[in-house]
């Protein structure tokens, strides 16, 4: 009885109102996915892991560039901001 009192705690910390809302949930979204094909999802998941190693990349370039500018004595703006 404790752990469920402690599940329904942290589910209603999430937006979850408990295990029943939880398993609700489940269903919709196991519906919803059923709408794909196992292949869509591999694909989607292949193309935004991509993403993530192209942006990874990305930012170990802008990194790269900050230490370039750096070292020939140009201030190199801040991470995350939009100077050029």
């Amino acid at each position: 009885m404790r752990y469920y009192g402690e599940l329904g705690r942290r589910l209603t910390q999430n937006g979850v109102r408990g295990v029943p809302d939880l398993l609700a949930l489940h269903d919709q979204i196991k519906r919803a996915l059923d709408a794909f094909s196992r292949q869509e999802i591999g694909w989607a998941a292949e193309q935004t892991q991509r993403l993530v190693e192209a942006l990874v990349r990305m930012d170990a370039n802008l990194a790269a560039l900050r230490r370039l500018k750096a070292a020939f004595g140009q201030p190199a703006p801040p991470a995350g901001s939009a100077a050029s």
